[in-house]
Order: C-alpha cells, then structure tokens, then sequence
C-alpha cells in the first residue's frame, strides 16, 4: 500500500513540480502550497530528498486526527508511537505551515500544544524530555490543521530543500535554489543550451544550471537529511543510492558562463563554484558584464539584475536594464533564449525586447515579473 507524500513547495510552482515528478517517474496531484504523491517504500522517500530540485521539504504522513479538537489533538499525540523516533533524547521541533481552525488561535498556540504532548509522553516513557530547537533540530514533524482534519507528518527532509549544501559561509543567495530550478525549467533550459548570467552574484543559477546540465541530484552534496531520524532508516542502502547517483552523473555539453562586477560577491561565487566542484564547468568573471567579450555565442541567457526596490532608487536601474537589452543582442545566437526576474515591468521594458510570456511571481515577499 503506497503512503501519499506531501511535497511542499513555492507559492505558483505547483505545476513545476508535478512536471518534475512526472520526469522521476511518480504520480502526482496538486494540493494546497504542494503535491500530493505516493511512495510505495522508503527508499522513494530517500530518492525523492535527493532528486528534486523544485521542491522545499517532503512530508511523511503519520496519522490523522479527524474533527479535531484541543483534547483530541493533544491526545492523538500523545498516544501516538513516536518513542522510536527518539531512541536518544535528540532535540526536535514542530512546525506549523497553517492552522484553519475555530478552536486553535494560532499556528504558535497548535506547536506548543503539539509539544506538550509529545514530550509528556517521552517524559513518561523515558523518565526525561527532549529539548525543542527551532533552528537545528535532530528530528522536525509538521502539523496542518483544518476544520475536519489535522494530519501529522514526519519531516523527510530537515532543511528546507532549498539548502543544496554548497554554500561555504553565511552569505545569503538573493534567489533561492529550488526557485533558481524552477525558473530554468519554466524558460526551458536543456544542458546543451549554453548559458551565461550576466548579473550572477553568488551564483544560483550557474550552479543549478550545472547540476542540472551534468545530471548532478540536487541534494548530492547535502550531509544530513530529516529521513536519518527515521526508525527505518539505513544508512548502507542510503549510500547505496548515492554512488548510484554519482555513476550517473556526466560531464557538460555546453560551457556556462557567469559575470558579477562586486569583488566581495564575486569571492562568495567563487567559493560556492569550488564546494560544488564545478570550477571546470563553470567559467567567470570578474567585471561588468558591458566590457566582458565572452569566447563563444551564447543560447540562453538567465538573469536576477539589481532592481533596487527594497532602497526606493528603481529608477537608477534603468540604464542596467537597457545596457542588459544590448548584451542579449549582441552575445545570444539565433534563435536563443534570455529570461530576466525582476520586480518591475517598467524596469523589463527597458530591455527592448518584447517577451513572449510574462509570469507574475512571489519572491522575497516582492511581486516580481519573471520574462
């Protein structure tokens, strides 16, 4: 009997990744902020961690808690068997993606509810409580609740997906990884499209590229997964499915190239390129992109240029925009593809080329436009 996963992802990528989920293979069906699709065994939970790239977290259902109420709620927990998930007493946390329901107040008030009755029980089975890390826990479960239902879920994955494992320090990438992913596939980049980013800052979109185009599992350079915590857990067949991964992975077809002009952005992509092992695929440079002659013409182009939003100064940007317009002209071949994200139709417009289609998207808490 298959178990039905709920894979979360970004608001609008829904589709994306059933497409994506198609292509490895499995069924799926859209639900509220993800896709619902069966796993008949374990292994499909560990395979699925590894190979998607649009995703953000994949959630194994455990039990249902039908018409809830609080004294249901908290009793489902509590007489729920998950004392094999803790046979140390690891930290954990209880995430709540919504809650729409009379009688809970809030996503915080259904967590510490969820809480008290796991560590009650723990605390009576195992004389003494776990302690609760929102930032790095051992072991996450999820919870959503709605009016007829609340389902439990233990979380596969841990971090949030989107976190691939080659970033080396704290600089955060203005993109995210699973949304780089997306907006490949959405403008359809195939690994013999040869590729550059001209604003690339730390570089997600060279490196998804490269993932991609080298058939790279996006989450081949992670060191832990929530399934680790899981009672069934094995960790020979889970290196097992890595060194079969790594037997498939290729060398590229087609050369990818990035530009970034900040010094200290440009020693972060640097640093992201080497973790991912990509410093022979992916080629660089230092400067602005209007005095670089690349070697080659190029077949797609793929861009998040400044937009300068969040400082109230758009319209200085103006001119990047229309600077970016003459690059495609000059460096793409014919026919070819460029896709640019940004928060502004005013600012796309200035790029002097008329888009095909134009995708309204959510990103950063900023409506952006993706052509």
């Amino acid at each position: 009997m298959s178990i039905p996963l709920f894979i979360t992802c970004l608001s609008g990528l829904e589709e994306v990744l059933q497409e994506e989920l198609t292509t490895l293979g499995f069924s799926s069906k859209k639900g509220g902020g993800g896709v619902w699709a069966p796993a008949d065994q374990f292994s499909d939970v560990m395979f699925l961690n590894l190979h998607l790239r649009t995703a953000s977290r994949v959630l194994l259902p455990l039990f249902d808690i039908e018409t809830p109420t609080k004294e249901r709620f908290y009793k489902a927990i509590y007489d729920a068997d998950l004392v094999p998930y803790f046979p140390e007493m690891r930290s954990f946390c209880i995430d709540v993606p919504f809650a729409k329901h009379r009688d809970f107040n809030n996503t915080h008030f259904v967590a510490q509810l969820a809480k008290d009755a796991l560590c009650d029980r723990l605390k009576k089975e195992k004389g003494s409580r776990p302690s609760v890390d929102t930032k790095n826990p051992e072991v996450r479960f999820s919870t959503i609740l709605m009016p007829n239902k609340a389902v439990f879920y233990f979380d596969t994955s841990g971090e949030a997906l989107f976190r691939r494992g080659y970033r080396t320090d704290s600089a955060e990438a203005p993109i995210k990884e699973n949304l780089a992913a997306a907006l490949l596939m959405l403008a359809g980049f195939k690994k013999e499209d040869s590729l550059v980013d001209p604003c690339c800052g730390t570089g997600t979109f060279l490196i998804e590229a490269a993932l991609m185009a080298t058939n790279t599992p996006p989450g081949f350079f992670r060191k832990r997964f929530g399934f680790f915590a899981h009672p069934v857990f094995q960790m020979s067949s889970w290196e097992k499915m890595r060194e079969d991964a790594a037997a498939k992975i290729t060398d590229p077809v087609a050369p990818i190239y990035g530009i970034e002009k900040d010094t200290r952005t440009y020693m972060h992509l640097r640093k992201s390129i080497a973790q991912a092992s990509f410093n022979k695929v992916i080629t660089t440079f230092e400067g602005d992109f209007k005095q670089i002659l690349l070697p080659t013409s190029l077949s797609f182009l793929i861009s998040n240029p400044p937009f300068g939003v969040r400082l109230g100064r758009a319209h200085q940007h103006e001119e990047l925009y229309k600077d970016l317009g003459s690059f495609i002209k000059t460096s793409l071949s014919r026919p070819a593809t460029a896709a640019v994200l940004s928060h502004s139709i005013h600012l796309l417009q200035k790029i002097g080329i008329q888009p095909i289609k134009t995708i309204p998207l959510s990103h950063g808490g900023l409506d952006c436009f993706f052509s």
